[in-house]
């Protein structure tokens, strides 16, 4: 299966630790900072790391945003460039992904176009980095013993399908936890039975090593 790649821009604790955890999980990434010396440090964990002004489409495009899966821009300190990296970014046609330090700065960037906002109860770089290598995953959260708990939207796949019959715990090793359909007063979740039926718009909660849940994903 071909490597996700992914761009992180702005090495702070949180985009440092994104981006070397995207590594570790066999993704490929560019890492940008405006530090010399974080850039040196990190260029040994990651597949590329490089220095350049973002607010530069050209310079952008020069090093190879255009081709990544997501970018991610991490910048904490000046939320000025944060936005103008973003809408930038958003221009090009890209998947982003900007960090928040506060409920107003989420607002600017999700007007501006971003995809995916990390607050700063999200900012925790590992969590983050496992949740982004495992596509179709809507949330995550790493439970003990190596379990992780995961948050999906139904596959083409299962829908019009029994749960029985698929038979997912069995053949992925993996359990769901709740099930999440749509109703007149909104999403209602529910410990599922083995006759319900898979609709198209359904989400569901299971539970699993991440191993097993990638496996699943990609099945």
């Amino acid at each position: 299966m071909k490597a996700q790649k992914f761009a992180v821009i702005g090495l702070g604790s949180f985009g440092y630790s994104l981006a070397t955890k995207l590594e570790d999980l066999g993704a490929e990434v560019l890492a940008i900072d405006q530090s010399e010396r974080i850039i040196q440090e990190i260029s040994n964990s990651v597949s590329a790391a490089v220095t350049f002004d973002c607010t530069d489409e050209n310079m952008l495009e020069a090093h190879g945003l255009a081709s990544m899966d997501v970018v991610i821009v991490a910048i904490g300190e000046d939320f000025g460039s944060n936005v103008l990296v973003t809408k930038i970014l958003k221009d090009m046609g890209l998947v982003v992904h900007s960090r928040a330090t506060s409920k107003r700065e989420a607002r600017i960037l999700k007007a501006v176009g971003a995809d995916h906002i990390y607050t700063p109860e999200q900012t925790q770089g590992v969590t983050e980095a496992r949740r982004l290598t495992l596509q179709g995953v809507e949330s995550y959260i790493p439970l003990s013993g190596g379990i992780v708990f995961a948050h999906v939207e139904v596959k083409p796949a299962m829908v019009g399908r029994m749960i029985r019959d698929l038979d997912i715990r069995k053949i992925f090793g993996l359990n769901i936890a709740y099930i999440g359909r749509m109703t007149e007063e909104g999403r209602k979740y529910r410990i599922p039975r083995p006759d319900d039926v898979f609709r198209e718009d359904d989400h569901i909660f299971i539970m699993g090593t991440q191993e097993d849940i990638k496996r699943f994903l990609q099945s």
